[in-house]
């Protein structure tokens, strides 16, 4: 049986930009916040904190590959993009 994303051990905040999904029940999400775009994904509103239209955090799976760090976005694809650690935050952590 596949684990949720909220049982898994290694489940995180990134940082990233946050903008309004083609329904009423997603979000686009773009990663890096700010720069050069690596990857832009729509996700469930249940799996982000922050509005659109602004700078949030979407919770992710994060994978570490020698010293890359890479993040498996909750999209229907479900994702990868290599992420920056400053940009990684706990999942207890309210701000």
């Amino acid at each position: 049986m596949a684990e949720t994303l909220e049982q898994q051990s290694n489940v995180r905040w990134l940082r990233c930009r946050l903008d309004k999904g083609m329904f009423s029940d997603e979000i686009a999400v773009t990663y890096p916040p700010t720069g050069n775009l690596r990857k832009s994904v729509f996700v469930p509103r249940t799996v982000v904190k922050g509005d659109p239209g602004s700078k949030g955090k979407v919770q992710v799976a994060i994978l570490q590959r020698g010293d890359k760090v890479f993040a498996l976005l909750p999209s229907s694809q479900k994702e990868l993009v290599e992420v920056y650690h400053s940009d990684i935050s706990d999942i207890s952590d309210s701000a």
